[in-house]
């Protein structure tokens, strides 16, 4: 009796203190909706997935459950650090965008502006796009006189030495026109459009691995949670759970993960 009632304890202490990973989940899920890291479906998905997690961490349904519960409170405090650090990399990629499009209101009032000409070459090359933002730098050497444009001239040389990918100096489609255009074009060679600016924010709109993370966390713990409890279920309707929740958690992170970026011509 007193070793039972000493399990009882240690398992409502542990259901407790489950709560304390689980409410840093939920706050973070709400601030990433609100923020729009994150479309209110999957945030509404993480903080219900919390939710049931924490009550079923202190009135597990059934004895089994218990230890399945502490292992997807285990996951989401392990997973927790690498949807936050997507997000934070997300968010500064936001200002990053916000930069470029400066660039491009200094070039449009301005169009012979080398320096924002070389600004939306450097901001691109940390976004990723080195093969477009190299040619166009490069194209600039010419006009940067070594005396006015030391660090710009350091900075084009040190790229020069990084051995990038062939693949990152495939063409860009146009988003306006679809027109194809080759690395060092800053504005579309057919209809004149910013395509680099827009092919950056679908870079960083598509990228959503914070998104991806949290769409996983819900199918594991969907899955840990759910097919014990479908066992209590008759046998046929349990089968039919299980394949039921097998198939909408497989289905959730392939559409989490489908590639949605584009604008590389083939």
């Amino acid at each position: 009796m007193h070793f039972d009632r000493l399990i009882n304890n240690s398992a409502a202490i542990v259901g407790c203190l489950a709560w304390i990973p689980l409410a840093v989940w939920i706050m973070a899920c709400v601030h990433w909706s609100i923020g729009g890291d994150i479309d209110v479906i999957t945030g509404v998905l993480g903080i219900f997935m919390a939710v049931g997690l924490g009550y079923e961490a202190i009135n597990p349904p059934v004895p089994q459950m218990a230890p399945l519960t502490v292992i997807a409170v285990l996951v989401t405090v392990f997973m927790f650090p690498f949807v936050r650090n997507a997000m934070d990399k997300r968010e500064l990629r936001g200002i990053d965008i916000e930069a470029l499009e400066k660039a491009y209101q200094s070039l449009g009032l301005r169009p012979d502006n080398i320096i924002a000409q070389f600004k939306i070459a450097k901001i691109l090359f940390d976004l990723g796009v080195c093969g477009h933002a190299l040619r166009i730098a490069e194209s600039l050497a010419p006009q940067m006189p070594q005396r006015f444009f030391t660090e710009e001239l350091r900075t084009l040389k040190k790229w020069q030495l990084l051995q990038i990918d062939a693949r990152f100096f495939s063409a860009i489609s146009c988003s306006e026109c679809h027109a194809p255009n080759d690395p060092g074009n800053i504005f579309c060679r057919s209809c004149g459009a910013p395509f680099l600016l827009e092919f950056a924010k679908g870079r960083v709109v598509g990228n959503r691995l914070g998104k991806k993370l949290i769409t996983t966390w819900i199918s594991l713990v969907a899955m840990l949670i759910g097919i014990p409890l479908a066992r209590l279920l008759p046998t046929a309707l349990s089968i039919v759970a299980v394949l039921t929740m097998m198939v909408c958690a497989i289905g959730l992170v392939f559409l989490a993960f489908r590639d949605t970026t584009g604008g590389v011509a083939n």
